[in-house]
């Protein structure tokens, strides 16, 4: 990773217009970008508070000390998060140019060329989003001309300054509508069809605070899923076969979350949080959840609450096909959350109880006064861990809530620490490897920034 977010490689890679000159090769240069997205689902959960340390977790020290939010480890991690996002920005800076010397030869052919221009848009804006979330502030009056990332729209060197939140945000909104005006009809959940781009906005919105657009984006996409909550799209949401709640759900060819396993006689190095919870009946339970008997002590069997979802999958042998990235349910807490925060109790309520029915958990009594004002967004937001436990998202919002984060000792026994809701560390370091060759670029406040030859 070197000069301004480029890989020098690609750049030479791709000099030549000629080398993309089909739609077949555009799409093996977009199928890049969609692969070069890091999976980094386990290590925000690890940082979130989804997860308690079990015996085993000393065994792997460098997932401990980024659960314990070491200075270091979370340094680490943040180099190989943003080289592998800004991978993807440069492939699609080195695609979008060259898509006018595709060969068009057909209605057929112009139709892919469009549809690969939204998504191309669509992907480069969750790239952003998802690196703003991470290494930027949360959106207040007081943070928008603050740093956020940098903004790259060409493959060439470029030594950039960090853009401020609120030309990042709209540059993101930008590349949104971009693909939005476009004919995308990709029926893969593998590939950002519109679906997904309105899914996209609409968490955007809910963000940067603007509810009623959070609402009239996501609403729409909700007409018809209580049909899709169903017990057979929820199972099929963890094996190789279609589920009507995907979204968006990149297609891998590799094992996924063996991260979180010593291994399959010992059990796994974090278990669930006890404070995940589920009503008789709930079918998330079962996929959540995955029982399991810890024999490192032979005489004194502990008896587990494992994760279940892909880790389930790892255990049985069953094929992971799919990466549940956006599905309709998330697309539920947003609306219900932008609800909640635009006074709309009724509303919020309403559609989280439909939500809930379909999962065979509790309804909520609109009548409960605690399903009111904050009340009614934290108890969203505890339904969302559920749903997303494990899966990353949850660290997102507790960085949004400004909340206390507890560390634990093994098996949750006492808390051994606790991450203050303002912690510098809530905003991932400016890698080295970015400042070394970028001088315009600025650190990220109380974080070193170390000397480089």
């Amino acid at each position: 990773m070197a000069a301004g977010c480029l890989d020098i490689k690609l750049e030479d890679q791709y000099s030549d217009p000629d080398a993309i000159s089909t739609v077949q090769r555009a799409r093996e240069l977009l199928s890049s970008a969609y692969n070069a997205i890091p999976r980094i689902q386990v290590s925000l959960s690890v940082l979130s508070d989804d997860f308690i340390p079990t015996n085993l977790s000393g065994s792997y020290a460098e997932l401990l000390n980024l659960y314990n939010w070491q200075e270091r480890a979370i340094d680490d991690f943040s180099a190989t998060v943003w080289m592998d996002y800004y991978m993807a920005v440069a492939t699609l800076n080195a695609l979008v140019p060259r898509l006018e010397y595709v060969a068009v030869e057909s209605d057929e052919d112009a139709a892919a060329v469009e549809q690969i221009r939204s998504e191309a848009s669509a992907l480069k804006a969750l790239c952003y989003f998802d690196l703003l979330r991470l290494y930027g502030p949360v959106w207040t009056d007081e943070n928008m001309d603050k740093d956020g990332i940098i903004l790259k729209d060409r493959l060439e060197l470029q030594f950039l300054p960090r853009s401020s939140l609120r030309d990042c945000i709209d540059e993101i909104v930008r590349l949104l509508e971009d693909a939005a005006s476009r004919e995308n009809n990709a029926a893969e959940v593998y590939y950002l069809g519109k679906d997904a781009v309105s899914a996209i906005r609409a968490e955007v919105e809910l963000w940067r605070g603007n509810y009623t657009d959070a609402i009239s984006y996501g609403l729409p996409l909700l007409a018809d899923a209580g049909s899709r909550w169903t017990q057979t799209d929820y199972d099929n949401l963890w094996s190789d076969s279609d589920s009507r709640e995907r979204l968006f759900a990149p297609y891998i060819f590799d094992s996924f979350y063996t991260d979180l396993c010593y291994d399959r006689e010992s059990g796994d190095y974090y278990i669930l949080n006890d404070d995940i919870v589920f009503d008789e009946g709930d079918m998330r339970e079962a996929w959540t959840v995955y029982p399991f008997t810890m024999s490192a002590d032979t005489d004194n069997p502990r008896e587990t609450r494992n994760l279940g979802k892909y880790n389930r999958m790892y255990y049985e042998t069953v094929d992971v096909r799919y990466i549940n990235t956006l599905r309709y349910s998330g697309v539920c807490f947003t609306v219900a959350e932008a609800y909640a925060r635009n006074n709309q109790a009724k509303e919020a309520v309403d559609l989280m109880n439909t939500y809930l029915n379909a999962r065979g958990a509790a309804a909520w009594d609109a009548a409960d006064p605690g399903l009111a004002g904050d009340g009614l967004v934290r108890a969203i937001l505890e339904e969302k861990r559920k749903e997303f436990v494990g899966e990353g998202t949850r660290w997102y919002d507790l960085k949004r809530l400004g909340d206390d984060l507890d560390r634990y000792s093994n098996f949750g026994t006492s808390v051994t620490s606790v991450i203050r809701g303002g912690d510098y560390r809530w905003l991932f370091p400016i890698p080295r490897a970015e400042y070394r060759y970028n001088e315009a670029v600025t650190q990220n406040p109380d974080w070193p920034v170390i000397a480089v030859d």
